[in-house]
């Protein structure tokens, strides 16, 4: 005769020192950290692993204060990181202050400070669901870490990205919007007008003729609401890409292209 199987309860109780204040101190530090390092602008290298640490620890503190299992904790943490992100910049963009990455890394901040002070203040849930309850039957614990393990590796990924394409986003976002025409055209020359809405710093020109002979015309700042002209040098035939950018930067603000 078998010996008879004994169900686990439908409802546990966890440990009352659960969910504890240091995750909520140590996703705070971070979220700071992080926050400081965009507004000041330091080196992505600094800047992208403060932000993810800072998102993950801040996630995991509120997951963790819900008490509702890993599963629950999963697409909570990952789907409500995204909705935060996605919904704190909707609203920048609509507000005065603009969705730029210095705006939005303070408006996140406050977002993830006020919901971990809430997790500190509001008592935590401690009642787990029966379908998140391992049986003690040895190998259970290793089949659903493999079940679950592509649905982490899913969310992780999706999450890098999101991460990676909202600042790149943002940080295009910033260029000072240029703009660039042809005012005149005759034999050797051309009388290039370079326009700005804001002031700009020290802008370079370029001409580009396809042949290794590209030169570069320093442009001195340009002033708000204003323009500046400078004369280039192009062939009278075939074709010449002429661009305007930030010196040093390889992705130009504007580009001509003048075929003769």
């Amino acid at each position: 005769m078998s010996a008879p199987v004994t169900s686990p309860p439908a409802v546990d109780e966890a440990p009352a020192d659960a969910v504890g204040p240091g995750g909520a101190v140590v996703a705070a530090v971070l979220v700071v950290l992080a926050a400081t390092a965009v507004v000041g602008d330091l080196p992505v290298g600094v800047r992208a692993p403060l932000t993810l640490l800072a998102v993950a620890a801040t996630a995991a503190r509120l997951v963790r204060h819900r008490g509702r299992g890993g599963l629950d904790a999963l697409l909570v943490g990952v789907g409500g990181s995204l909705v935060a992100l996605a919904l704190t910049g909707m609203v920048l963009g609509l507000s005065p202050a603009g969705l730029h990455p210095g705006t939005w890394a303070v408006a996140l901040q406050v977002v993830a400070l006020v919901c971990l002070l809430v997790s500190l203040v509001r008592p935590p849930t401690r009642a787990v669901p029966a379908e998140d309850v391992v049986d003690a039957v040895p190998g259970d614990g290793r089949r659903a870490a493999l079940r679950h393990a592509p649905w982490v590796l899913a969310a992780a990924a999706v999450t890098v990205v999101a991460l990676v394409v909202a600042v790149r986003s943002t940080t295009a976002g910033e260029d000072t919007p240029v703009q660039m025409s042809i005012a005149s055209l005759a034999g050797t020359q051309a009388v290039v007008v370079v326009s700005a809405e804001e002031a700009t710093g020290a802008l370079e020109l370029r001409t580009d003729p396809g042949d290794g002979s590209a030169v570069t015309y320093p442009v001195l700042s340009v002033p708000a609401g204003g323009s500046v002209s400078t004369t280039v040098v192009v062939p009278t035939t075939g074709r010449v890409v002429v661009t305007v950018s930030n010196p040093g930067q390889v992705r130009p603000l504007r580009t001509l292209v003048v075929n003769r």
